[in-house]
């Protein structure tokens, strides 16, 4: 029996830890601890003793996990394996020191393999997904097929977690009734796995709604969960699926939910937003990333025009339904007016939770190639140069960088308490400095508590985490 060991230095649960360790488990033993130097995990690493461990890294965090595998290997010679966003999109991570594997693409069926290869003995070298280096060579292997029927893997292990202790609150849990999304935005990745996996399967994939319901009734009886965040890139983006799913749901689950849409899928039908209140939805998310439909269809490529932006919340104001925006500030070609434009396109749909972020421009997405064109952002820019948290600063050159810099610390107030609007604008003059980082940090977890049903006391750690995080940049 392999032994499989997850570490991270983050108070969150990711889903992609959980499936692999659920898919594991048959036959291998998996675990998962969390902290922030090598110290933190010696007891468990010697009390476990991992065959390997494993991170789980996107762009940015990549940096803390590669130096805590090369602490690691140097104390305990282990096997360390990479998955995620980082090492699919930036395979060249093999040649890091203190990696040993890498994971691209999805990785149930590809850990598995590789557990199942250590466990008798054999060489991991030619498995799918994965590159694999041994004495200075490498073993770059293609991805295998997409697995069609999602339903063919084991539920999430939601145990996988427990590391995280009483403080943490779980009565919030993420749940994927798909993967995989239709759309082209150029500030995201779906293009680049489209690509990864041409002519290996369907890139979108939705699950059959018995065996969503059959895990949901564990995460309710068994885990006691009190709110379902359906995490999908678009939920319920076929509507004959999520209108029967939505029936099933409000009989057998009844439990309050939150989603993610996209405002022109809603305002294909009027009946939309009052299903979703109907089933226990009690608070929706969609983008509008900027106020300016220029920017957001011609830079963006979201395709998304005003009109179904302010639809979408007359829709869901009419249902009831209070509902998160994602925004994004600091755009390549972006002016400062355009920014103001955001939030005031926030305040005229009355945005119940604003949510905003600086643009940062991940290397190998459409955008941040657009932003290398135009000049405003180094040609050799590399993930290693990416900001340390994407509510901090900006790493491109626009004429009023800094003034947007600081108009992102104070967007959602600007939206939630729309008089503050002439004050702000003398504000963002100042330079950037700690005491606009920790407003910001104070009604971003306000907002966040609220939008996501969260227990004020289980979150105030994390929340105090995130303010030294943010006032140490």
């Amino acid at each position: 029996m392999a032994r499989l060991l997850f570490l991270q230095n983050i108070e969150y649960e990711f889903l992609g830890p959980m499936y692999i360790s659920s898919m594991v488990k048959k036959s291998h033993a998996c675990a998962l601890a969390v902290g922030d130097t090598a110290g933190d995990f010696a007891g468990i690493i010697e009390s476990f003793k991992p065959d390997v461990i494993g991170f789980s890294i996107m762009t940015g965090s990549h940096r803390w996990a590669l130096g805590m595998a090369k602490a690691l290997k140097s104390r305990y010679n282990v096997m360390t394996l990479f998955g995620g966003a980082h090492p699919t999109f930036f395979p060249e991570f093999i040649g890091e020191d203190g990696v040993d594997v890498i994971c691209r693409g999805e990785g149930e069926e590809a850990v598995l393999d590789l557990l199942d290869a250590l466990d008798a003995g054999k060489d991991p070298g030619g498995i799918a997904n994965l590159y694999v280096k041994k004495n200075g060579l490498i073993s770059r292997n293609p991805v295998r097929c997409l697995n069609k029927d999602l339903d063919e893997y084991p539920f999430p292990d939601r145990n996988l977690y427990d590391a995280l202790g009483p403080g943490m609150d779980r009565s919030v849990r993420t749940i994927l009734t798909s993967r995989g999304c239709y759309f082209h935005c150029t500030f995201c990745f779906e293009d680049s796995i489209r690509e990864l996996y041409k002519d290996k399967g369907a890139h979108v994939r939705v699950r059959r709604i018995d065996k969503v319901v059959q895990e949901l009734l564990e995460l309710k009886n068994v885990h006691k969960v009190k709110t379902v965040y359906f995490c999908d890139d678009v939920f319920g983006i076929n509507r004959k699926w999520l209108y029967e799913f939505l029936e099933v749901y409000k009989k057998e689950i009844g439990l309050d939910f939150i989603c993610l849409v996209r405002a022109d899928v809603m305002t294909g039908d009027e009946r939309y937003a009052a299903k979703l209140k109907e089933a226990g939805c009690k608070s929706v998310f969609f983008g509008i990333e900027s106020g300016s439909e220029r920017l957001r269809n011609t830079v963006l490529n979201k395709q998304l025009k005003d009109k179904d932006i302010y639809e979408a919340a007359r829709m869901l104001h009419a249902a009831g339904l209070p509902f998160r925006t994602y925004n994004i500030v600091g755009l390549p070609d972006e002016t400062l007016e355009d920014a103001f434009n955001t939030i005031k396109m926030n305040i005229a749909i009355k945005a119940d939770y604003p949510w905003c972020s600086i643009f940062s421009p991940y290397p190998r997405t459409a955008l941040t190639l657009y932003a290398q064109e135009k000049g405003c952002l180094e040609k050799n820019f590399s993930p290693d140069d990416i900001s340390g948290s994407f509510f901090i600063d900006s790493r491109l050159k626009l004429p009023d960088i800094r003034r947007i810099e600081n108009l992102h610390k104070f967007f959602q107030t600007a939206v939630l308490w729309p008089w503050t609007l002439p004050l702000i604008r003398q504000l963002i003059k100042f330079p950037p400095n700690h005491i606009f980082r920790l407003w910001f940090g104070t009604i971003y977890f306000y907002v966040f508590l609220k939008s996501e049903k969260r227990s004020f006391l289980k979150t105030i750690g994390f929340a105090l985490k995130s303010y030294r995080h943010l006032l140490k940049k």
